[in-house]
């Protein structure tokens, strides 16, 4: 069994491993402070997701990220769209109804096998990711 909230956890803890390794390809102070700011802000929606799914709370608490923190390049916006789509997906995780439940979790354990083929540094991880279920990196609960 899938322990859910756990998962959401890693992938956080992912996204904000991804702006860490950022920080030392950052070009200024601009854009040195616009990551740390991002980082600060996944760490508040992380550390209550069922508060933050709700984008009208996370814009009223100042908690909207920049963009700009998660592209290396100009033109590889991956990263913000990976984290972006399960913000959206987010407050279904949650649902009373089965079909939207199950659509959150498809998307969480989508967005954090994408996150961790983004951190990976193993150069076979081309030909190693594509075969790797999703469920693989999925916290697992005790029954």
């Amino acid at each position: 069994m899938i322990d859910y909230d756990a998962t959401l956890k890693t992938f956080f803890d992912e996204v904000i491993l991804f702006l860490d390794k950022r920080k030392s390809q950052a070009k200024d102070e601009v854009e040195l402070k616009r990551i740390v700011d991002t980082m600060g802000i996944v760490r508040a929606v992380a550390a209550n997701p069922r508060k933050y799914a709700d984008y009208n709370a996370r814009v009223q608490d100042g908690l909207v990220e920049h963009a700009e923190a998660f592209m290396p390049t100009p033109r590889d916006n991956s990263v913000f769209l990976i984290y972006s789509r399960l913000l959206w997906k987010l407050p279904d995780l949650w649902s009373q109804f089965d079909y939207r439940r199950q659509e959150a979790q498809k998307a969480l354990l989508d967005a954090l096998k994408q996150m961790k083929y983004k951190n990976a540094t193993n150069i076979l991880k081309d030909l190693y990711f594509p075969f790797v279920s999703p469920e693989r990196y999925a916290v697992k609960k005790e029954r």
